[in-house]
């Protein structure tokens, strides 16, 4: 699952606008493809029942429920725990990363206003020739008419053969992750919603990732997208055992780019989150995995301003301390 690397499913699905927003768009390319030739998205094997990680901070009567999402998941995937649930039911509000009641709608308003290239540019003009073979080969693999691809800009085509490989090459049905499974269960349970950035936000990063190298990073990006690695499947299961040194262990992305998905946006909810501390309520928040394990993450950074989180036992035994010994 690779949108900013591997960590498409983590970070936002590349903010899976990332899973969700780009899913339509992607949905409507892969529908047009064979079946798939490399099957690599795989059911996570392993002798327990998946048990992501969930965090918890109380202060006074404010509880924070933090939890990671994977924004794309093999259908039916059995994610919950009894510890997830309590957290569920005992929340009165619902926040996420963003709002994507429309973001299908606002991508294609993206794409159609700033995601093109310049009048006479093309994208396989811009590639060396040895990138030029990898792309040319992943758009005849996964049967893709290259017209949808060679006059968009950089940054927004890795993202749709992205999403395209993962949704042609998977072994079984993928669908929805845990985010939307739980803003429809707010919705339907008359919860109230929140969001800690705007999708026009999100979508803004697609004009600062490569701080002006788009070309090499797509570059990068078709040397990296067909291997057969096990990456995606490694994902999926250092998530579902909540293993976060393991999920920092596969990041694969540059410094400046792990800057600007993560740690600027981590910063930058960190005071969201502390004002819902001073609210008598019970959230649970639901960000992108990748948003909560590392140096940089929300967990390290509420930690660090000295607040006790406890990472709360979702698995058979205990989980280490949230803040370290």
């Amino acid at each position: 699952m690779r949108v900013c690397g591997r960590r498409k499913s983590l970070v936002c699905a590349w903010l899976a606008v990332f899973a969700l927003a780009l899913g339509g768009h992607a949905a409507a390319t892969a529908s047009e493809q064979g079946p798939p030739k490399h099957p690599e998205v795989k059911q996570t094997e392993t002798k327990e029942s998946p048990h992501p990680a969930l965090w918890k901070l109380v202060n006074g009567k404010s509880i924070v429920y933090l939890l990671g999402s994977i924004h794309v998941l093999p259908v039916n995937f059995p994610w919950r725990t009894p510890a997830i649930d309590q957290a569920i039911g005992a929340a009165d509000v619902f926040a996420f990363e963003t709002n994507l009641d429309f973001a299908t709608a606002e991508l294609h308003y993206f794409i159609d206003n700033y995601g093109y290239l310049s009048r006479g540019q093309t994208l396989h003009a811009m590639l060396s020739p040895v990138a030029l073979k990898q792309y040319v080969a992943l758009i005849e693999d996964m049967h893709l008419d290259p017209n949808k691809l060679d006059y968009l800009r950089p940054g927004l085509a890795g993202l749709t053969l992205q999403n395209t490989y993962l949704a042609t090459h998977a072994s079984q049905k993928l669908g929805p992750g845990v985010d939307a499974a739980l803003i429809n269960y707010a919705k339907s349970h008359s919860k109230e919603l929140r969001y800690l950035e705007s999708l026009q936000s999100q979508f803004a990063l697609l004009d600062t990732l490569g701080g002006g190298a788009e070309v090499q990073v797509f570059e990068k990006m078709l040397a990296a997208l067909g291997k057969n690695n096990g990456g995606p499947q490694g994902l999926l299961a250092a998530w579902a055992k909540g293993d976060l040194p393991k999920l920092v262990s596969v990041d694969d992305k540059d410094p400046s780019q792990r800057v600007l998905l993560l740690d600027n946006r981590n910063n930058a909810w960190l005071p969201k989150i502390e004002a819902m501390l001073k609210e008598p309520r019970t959230y649970l928040v639901t960000v992108g995995a990748a948003h909560l394990a590392g140096p940089n993450s929300v967990i390290n950074l509420l930690c660090t301003k000295g607040w006790k989180v406890e990472r709360v036992q979702t698995g058979p035994t205990p989980p280490p301390p949230a803040c370290g010994t």
